[in-house]
């Protein structure tokens, strides 16, 4: 038994994987959190993006009608080429705001909330899953 005891004390093989053990977890909580949050901002950038976009397409409508046309077709013939975007989960809303409707709003809802990134919420903290964002454009006359 003393022999056991000592052989024990003076072996360290196994002290990497303990050591290991005890870091693995957090290692890989960073690791999840870093993809959770890169899913995350892909998607709010391109919501983001898009709908600024799809805004500045809609400046050269006449009426609210056409507008409302080209920021939609502006969507639909953009939206392939964002990476993080699927066009099944997307909504897109116009509004003439003011007063005499000097402006033209146009809002991007995307929600991920099925995502498989959005299941390491259980893990890490992530942001909300459904995205909005709202670009406004003036109407001519300035």
């Amino acid at each position: 038994m003393r022999s056991l005891i000592h052989h024990l004390r003076i072996d360290r093989s196994a002290a990497t994987a303990v050591e290991f053990a005890f870091i693995a977890p957090l290692l890989l909580l960073l690791l999840f959190g870093i993809i959770g949050y890169g899913h995350a901002f892909g998607v709010y950038h391109g919501v983001q993006q898009l709908a600024a976009e799809a805004a500045r397409a809609s400046v050269g409508g006449l009426d609210d009608t056409e507008r409302e046309r080209l920021a939609r077709g502006f969507v639909t013939r953009s939206i392939g080429s964002y990476a993080f975007l699927d066009p099944s989960k997307l909504t897109v809303r116009t509004t003439a705001t003011g007063a005499p409707s000097p402006s033209f709003e146009v809002a991007v809802v995307y929600d991920y909330s099925d995502s498989i990134f959005n299941r390491l919420n259980s893990i890490v903290a992530l942001p909300t899953p459904v995205v909005e964002r709202r670009a406004v454009v003036q109407r001519g006359g300035y």
